[in-house]
């Protein structure tokens, strides 16, 4: 892959999303990683892999910790809402 799809991006990570292999409804992806485990948006001398569930837009660490939210990386965004008239 790469290397600069490592830094991390939102476009970057829709850009993971069309290769990356997928467990338990997760998307696994890597990235470049800061001093404390967070993704960077620089490179760096390491990576790390972080699971992005496609049903909330939502990045967890390895350990599931919550990294950020998206709308842009949720596929289900605006599903529910109502239209102008109600409808």
């Amino acid at each position: 892959m790469d290397e600069q799809l490592y830094i991390f991006s939102i476009e970057n990570a829709l850009r993971q999303m069309e290769h990356a292999p997928r467990e338990r409804g997760y998307y696994i992806l890597r990235f470049y990683v800061d001093e404390q485990g967070m993704p960077a948006r620089f490179p760096t001398d390491r990576t790390d892999i972080f699971y992005l569930s496609p049903s909330g837009g939502i990045l967890r660490d390895r350990s599931f910790n919550i990294v950020l939210y998206s709308a842009r990386l949720d596929a289900y965004r605006g599903y529910g809402r109502l239209t102008e008239h109600g409808e």
